[in-house]
């Protein structure tokens, strides 16, 4: 989609926000739940790590990295570790975002405390869908949203559904629309993966023969694990066991600098940034991998065609050789720089010609 006035394409920075899951704890075990979250997970990010990596984060060439966003689970679960990892980052230059359930916005008055104690957070994406709804009421989103204006936090209201035309899904909307902007209301198709995967036949998703023609704005900002994981995204990829070319490295083995310096030269990682994973699922086909790929898709759902093309060893071994190729990688780097005005891939891998030719 062509959002300038010049004819390029507008795409969030790369690198300039990177996530920290904090936990797979969560109050709710929701159907849609892409890392099956609940009450019965134990794994978290210790505070040792977590305010080791940020202080990586923060010093990724001089301050590149401008947001954290803190994830789960659900990150308001323990509130001390939250309190401190977010102000660590604040000290250290990052502006904090934060995701959540609204499970703590049982009053206005204790949402607005909550918020005010957590000082250093300074925008929240407020999770909210007929999922969620089922176990956390609604008038807690509500309590949440109030606070956030009141706090002057700005805030977006993230909605999961698996069919634009469900009828509770759009009555959904129609109580958020009386309590909050549409623009603050961003819809996203349920992933194909984790807690939905299990629960696949019992979802109501429109399918069609094709992948979407859309470029993937989440790949620009990676997702740090308890693990020491670090995925280029947090869509149903991070599910699949296989080393697919999103699996940008591991930090109990080598610095975030390393890990997000090869990213930079990630050929496969940029063309899903710029052409989504159509493009590649195309060449795939040329090459003779039609029947490794999905038969059907997700409608509108790029994610889900991002899962497929990378679900198959066959596919991950086409993928790995096609980011060797120069005339690939030369292909990408130009549509870094036109489309993305991003330079950093061509001094990297030495296309200063290209570089030069272009401006």
């Amino acid at each position: 989609m062509d959002n300038s006035s010049n004819g390029r394409q507008l795409e969030m920075p790369f690198l300039r926000n990177i996530g920290l899951l904090m936990t797979y704890k969560c109050q709710v075990m929701c159907p849609h739940c892409i890392i099956e979250a609940g009450p019965h997970r134990t794994e978290q990010t210790s505070l040792t790590d977590a305010l080791e990596w940020i202080r990586q984060v923060a010093e990724y060439r001089n301050g590149y990295i401008k947001v954290l966003s803190l994830t789960g689970g659900e990150p308001f679960y323990n509130i001390d570790n939250l309190k401190a990892i977010s102000s660590f980052a604040e000290q250290c230059g990052l502006i904090v975002s934060a995701v959540t359930n609204a499970f703590w916005a049982s009053t206005p008055a204790k949402s607005v405390n909550l918020l005010q104690q957590l000082s250093a957070i300074k925008m929240l994406s407020i999770s909210c869908d007929v999922y969620h709804q089922r176990n956390i009421p609604f008038e807690r989103v509500e309590n949440a949203i109030l606070a956030a204006k009141e706090c002057q936090i700005p805030y977006t209201v993230a909605v999961c559904t698996d069919n634009y035309e469900d009828s509770e899904y759009q009555l959904l909307l129609e109580r958020l629309a009386a309590i909050t902007s549409t623009d603050t209301i961003l819809t996203a198709i349920t992933f194909p993966a984790g807690r939905a995967l299990k629960s696949a036949d019992l979802l109501k998703y429109q399918t069609t023969d094709t992948p979407p023609i859309s470029a993937c704005a989440a790949g620009s900002s990676p997702i740090i694990f308890p693990d020491g994981r670090v995925i280029a995204c947090i869509g149903p990829v991070i599910d699949l066991a296989s080393s697919h070319p999103l699996v940008l490295g591991n930090l109990r083995n080598e610095s975030l600098s390393n890990i997000l310096n090869r990213a930079q030269i990630n050929p496969i990682l940029h063309a899903i940034r710029l052409w989504g994973p159509k493009k590649l699922i195309s060449m795939a086909e040329e090459a003779g991998l039609g029947p490794y790929l999905p038969q059907t898709y997700i409608e509108g759902s790029v994610c889900h065609a991002c899962y497929g093309l990378m679900a198959s060893e066959k596919l991950v071994e086409f993928l790995n050789q096609l980011a060797e190729d120069s005339e690939f990688q030369r292909k990408v780097a130009y549509g870094r720089l036109y489309y993305l005005e991003e330079s950093e891939i061509l001094q990297l891998m030495g296309f200063k010609a290209l570089e030069t030719a272009v401006n």
